[in-house]
């Protein structure tokens, strides 16, 4: 009992896979509830003995890189992060990008996105009095640094476009998925991502990255973790490649991995997966 979640309330239970109805390492209510999303950044980073924030910073390079490569562009950068959780990550995320970026982000727990938007909406606040304070722009108000867009949404069937983002970031997912989820939400993330565009995942390591780790790796299924060791032994990049998305870069951070992806720019016909 202490594994299983049951969701009754808030959305269609429909919307929730059997998948994302666990406990996942004991935490209460698992992602359904108000005190599960205040909770969650003291209970994970203690977890971790306080590397989660410098561990999920990995990513931030790869995206401040597609940041640089769109200076030149006169619409704002857009960037899309699935499973965002409470929302401190992506203040990590629009801290290091221009300020007109237009943020989009999901989640599939309503509680976590109630915790992301105000976490969104104290980002904005400090950040327009910081500008202010360092003589910033003073005529552009904190209002107009636009809000992210916060979206209930499963991961593996995502309400956009083609080809909509120029950046796609997901942390800390993939080892809580069935391995032909992971698929599935690799080609999602792959599908709404513009050509020339930069995906970004980051994870736990797997076999093999740190071998001194591997023993350590594997305990961690003890942590009501049903699909982390699936995930220890997955192919990451081959679910990337699959659907067409070439590697950038590799990078290791304690227990933490990130991996970037180029979205190459094809001629019609020629990027068929």
């Amino acid at each position: 009992k202490d594994k299983e979640i049951w969701i009754t309330d808030r959305a269609s239970p429909s919307l929730y896979p059997d998948y994302y109805r666990t406990a996942f390492h004991y935490q209460t209510d698992g992602w359904m509830s108000k005190k599960s999303a205040d909770v969650y950044e003291t209970s994970t980073e203690t977890l971790f003995l306080g590397r989660q924030d410098s561990m999920q910073r990995t990513s931030l390079p790869a995206l401040v890189a597609q940041s640089k490569k769109l200076a030149g562009d006169e619409r704002p950068m857009k960037v899309l992060e699935v499973a965002a959780g409470t929302g401190r990550f992506m203040t990590f995320v629009r801290d290091n990008l221009p300020l007109d970026t237009e943020y989009a982000a999901v989640d599939l727990s309503p509680y976590y996105l109630d915790a992301a938007r105000a976490n969104d909406a104290y980002w904005r606040k400090t950040r327009r009095e910081e500008e202010n304070r360092n003589g910033g722009n003073t005529s552009m108000g904190r209002d107009d640094i636009k809000p992210a867009r916060l979206i209930q949404a499963q991961a593996e069937n995502l309400p956009f476009e083609d080809e909509s983002f120029d950046a796609v970031v997901c942390v800390y997912l993939y080892h809580e998925l069935p391995r032909e989820v992971r698929a599935k939400v690799s080609a999602e993330m792959a599908r709404v991502l513009r050509q020339d565009g930069t995906l970004v995942f980051t994870d736990s390591i797997q076999l093999g990255d740190r071998p001194a780790l591997d023993e350590g790796l594997e305990r961690f299924e003890g942590m009501n973790e049903p699909y982390y060791i699936d995930y220890c032994a997955d192919d990451l990049p081959a679910h990337f490649e699959k659907v067409g998305l070439e590697p950038l870069t590799k990078t290791l951070r304690s227990t933490t991995k990130s991996l970037a992806f180029l979205k190459p720019i094809c001629e019609v016909g020629d990027c068929e997966v």
